[in-house]
This record gives C-alpha cells, sequence and structure tokens, in this order.
C-alpha cells in the first residue's frame, strides 16, 4: 500500500523527526530557529551560549549540533565550531530538483492508492484555507506555516519508510528556502492553486496529473527562492546564500 490515511502525526514542523531525547531536543529549537531565519546563515552557534540557555553541559549541546550538521543546516569547524550552514544558489537548485522528482513520486503513489479519496477529502479543507488566505491576504509567515502543514501531511501518509525519510530530510534543508520564496504575494496565489489542482488529481485518481503538478509547484518555488536570494545578495549588508564557485 502506497499511502497511509491517517494523518493525526503529521506536523508542520520539518525539525518534528529529531526526536525527543535531550540532544534531540535542542537540536529541533535550533533547526526551528535556522528554518525561521531567527539564526542567519554564517551565524556561530556557540556551545557555551546554548548550553546555558537549555540549563546542560556541553556534551548534549555538541551532539545536537552534530544532528543538525547531519540535516544540513550546520557546519561544524575545526578550531571555529559550529555556524549555520551558507548554502550556495546552485545548492540550492539542485536541492530542490531533487525535492521536485520526490514530491512527484509522492503525489503520484498517493493518487494512484486504493485509498487516495480518502486521503483527498481529509486534506480539502486544509487546501481550502490556503486559498481562502491568499483571498484574504493573510500574512505570509502564517501561510507559510500552513503550507508546510500540507506538505507534512503528504509526506506522513507515505507508507514507503525511504521516501517518507527522504523527504523529511528534504523538508529540513529546504524549509528555510520555501519560507524566503513563498513572502512573494503572487507565489503563495500560485501555491495555493496548485495545491488545490494537486488535490482535485489525487481525489480522482489521476497519478500523472498528480506528479506533474507536484512537480511544477516545487520548481517554480525553487525559482521564487533563488529569485529572493539573489534580490537579497543585491541589497548592501544583507546576507545571501554564496554563489557556487
Amino acid at each position: 500500500m502506497a499511502a497511509r490515511t491517517n494523518l493525526q502525526h503529521a506536523s508542520a514542523d520539518p525539525a518534528a523527526g529529531l526526536g525527543s531525547t535531550m540532544p534531540e531536543r535542542i537540536a529541533r529549537v535550533l533547526a526551528a530557529r535556522i528554518i525561521e531565519g531567527v539564526l542567519s546563515p554564517g551565524q556561530r552557534l556557540v556551545e557555551a551560549s546554548i548550553a546555558a540557555e537549555f540549563g546542560v553541559s556541553h556534551g548534549p549541546v555538541r551532539d545536537a549540533l552534530r544532528a543538525l550538521e547531519r540535516q544540513g543546516l550546520a557546519t561544524i569547524a575545526p578550531y571555529r565550531g559550529a555556524v549555520v550552514r551558507e548554502v550556495s544558489v546552485r545548492e540550492v537548485t539542485e536541492l530542490y530538483q531533487v525535492r521536485a522528482a520526490l514530491v512527484g513520486l509522492r503525489a503520484r503513489w498517493i493518487a494512484e492508492d486504493g485509498g487516495h479519496t480518502q486521503f483527498a477529502q481529509a486534506l480539502k479543507p486544509t487546501v481550502a484555507q490556503l486559498r481562502a488566505m491568499v483571498r484574504g491576504k493573510a500574512p505570509a509567515d502564517g501561510y507559510v506555516d500552513a503550507a508546510l502543514a500540507v506538505n507534512a501531511a503528504f509526506t506522513a501518509s507515505v507508507a514507503n519508510p525511504w521516501l517518507r525519510t527522504m523527504l523529511e530530510s528534504l523538508s529540513m534543508q529546504t524549509a528555510r528556502y520555501t519560507r524566503l520564496g513563498l513572502q512573494d504575494a503572487k507565489r503563495r496565489r500560485d501555491s495555493a492553486a496548485a495545491w488545490h489542482g494537486l488535490i482535485q488529481a489525487i481525489e480522482a485518481g489521476d497519478g500523472d496529473a498528480a506528479e506533474r503538478i507536484a512537480r511544477e509547484n516545487s520548481l517554480a518555488l525553487r525559482d521564487a527562492a533563488i529569485r529572493a536570494l539573489e534580490e537579497r545578495a543585491a541589497v548592501p549588508g544583507k546576507k545571501a546564500a554564496p554563489r557556487a564557485r
């Protein structure tokens, strides 16, 4: 079976899969700050400060930072310590190319699964909320949180553990760029329309259409994120992802 229709465990937090031990909890909080832009690319993650904040020794903090490094959110360098990872425009492009292929596969599997109608019915109200938000000109961050919740529900429905794990990892690495790309009002409108079309294709059991819509939506988000990165680079004093050399 390709999909699970019970979506109660889906989370809008891309860092939710990091677990619940102390290092995992610290990593989850730091990951959320990176994704939300509270911690900027290149910013140091100081062990002593983090240990003091969470009331722990340096050991759990080091484990948390290693977890962030494995997730592609931080870089640990000798003598410098951990910093928020700076991702080049080329790397953002490559990440979204892989993501587009996998979300397309995810959409096809869900559409062609026997429970596709139940899945679509369960998510229709949430997708309708996305469309209402863009019509009502809701704040960008509110829309992003809702869209991430829909994406998480799609991933949670996938029974194949390999695909689910890869998608969760990619969500961790791309969420901050998703947030950046969706600051654009037109992209939010197009995103809401794409989610609506995707749910319709899944309800109809149309795997071809579902895969195409999911891939195109992901690639359009990639393009919006790259434009935002390039615009940010053009403004003095603003930090942007470095160009690949």
